[in-house]
């Protein structure tokens, strides 16, 4: 036998065995592939069960935040009675700075987008009331300070604290 047909003749014995092993290696990778994509999804159902309610709990949270540092829930936590601006203005500031330290954590659960509403909110209510205690003075008594505060706050059309709560209920909207 030539070299040439011998080499037919093995071709002709190896090409059948070597399709077969091509075709369960593609099959064998298909399932492989469709068994780590399953366990993925399985995965990840399972991380959203465990933190979708440390997230809702995250967001009430912080709603809770933005009603507690809103300007009039704050000056009816922090009463006015027996204190100068000065005072006042300085628990007001206090407050603030607790309240959003005592949340602080809660930014790992929520967006980029609603935790700088959030930032903004405190940063804009401190401004509100630095600029309420800048026109009343510091030795005036705490209600003048109050007043103008409440003032200040009817004139806006919607308090940083209300445009931080909204961004805060529609991200919820968007996880169901």
């Amino acid at each position: 036998m030539d070299p040439l047909q011998l080499g037919i003749e093995i071709l002709k014995l190896l090409i059948p065995p070597l399709v077969v092993a091509l075709v369960v290696w593609i099959m064998n990778d298909h399932n492989q592939k469709k068994y780590e994509k399953s366990r993925y999804f399985k995965l990840l159902n399972q991380t959203r069960q465990i933190t979708l309610p440390l997230r809702l709990q995250a967001y009430e949270r912080l709603v809770l935040l933005m009603e507690r540092i809103s300007p009039a829930n704050l000056l009816m936590r922090v009463s006015p009675h027996g204190k100068n601006t000065r005072q006042l203005h300085a628990e007001l500031i206090k407050v603030i700075r607790e309240e959003f330290d005592h949340n602080l954590t809660q930014q790992i659960y929520v967006s980029d987008e609603a935790w700088e509403a959030v930032k903004t909110a405190r940063e804009e209510t401190v401004k509100l009331i630095n600029m309420a205690f800048t026109q009343t003075g510091d030795s005036r008594d705490g209600i003048d300070l109050s007043k103008l505060i409440l003032e200040v706050t009817i004139k806006l059309d919607k308090l940083p604290t209300q445009i931080a709560s909204e961004v805060l209920r529609n991200e919820v909207r968007r996880l169901f």
